[in-house]
């Protein structure tokens, strides 16, 4: 889960991870894949398309020292 957060965090899809995910979510909550796809891939989305404007403004900070 957190490796998926922070792909779609930069808007990064990695259908390999999401397809785990999917399978577990499926797994635990026992709903079919198919559901737990669907649902997870529109919120996927809708992170994924504020990833400009969320890097934009990280990278208007300066780094963190070493």
């Amino acid at each position: 889960m957190v490796s998926l957060a922070d792909k779609i965090w930069k808007n990064k899809r990695v259908p390999d991870l999401e397809d785990l995910v999917v399978t577990r979510l499926a797994q635990a909550s026992g709903q079919d894949a198919w559901t737990v796809f669907a649902g997870l891939d529109t919120l996927l989305q809708d992170i994924g398309d504020g990833a400009d404007d969320r890097l934009a403004f990280q990278a208007a900070f300066p780094p963190w020292p070493a």
